[in-house]
């Protein structure tokens, strides 16, 4: 339609697939990696993505991946939903 879209910035914990995304990394030997990592890179080339690594404990998208005890989700309940405003329907 003619408008002008950023690229979508990822974020990722592995420093490997960083790598091959943003091609700062170079295979050794001719072996066969998944073929997400080529789609990406051709994305990354065509200034669709950007990807950038950031640690673990940095990356929110890690926490659903996880097993954490109850006590831990309700900690960081208020990271991850956003509960609102409290209607009127929540005083009946």
């Amino acid at each position: 339609m003619g408008h002008p879209q950023l690229p979508s910035r990822i974020k990722t914990d592995n420093s490997t697939a960083a790598g091959i995304a943003n091609d700062t990394v170079k295979q050794r030997r001719s072996k066969a990696i998944n073929m997400r990592y080529y789609w990406i890179r051709d994305r990354v080339r065509q200034g669709q993505f950007i990807v950038h690594w950031k640690r673990g404990a940095n990356n929110d998208a890690d926490h659903f991946s996880k097993h954490h005890a109850p006590a831990h989700h309700r900690r960081m309940r208020s990271r991850y939903l956003y509960e609102g405003p409290p209607s009127q329907l929540d005083s009946v």
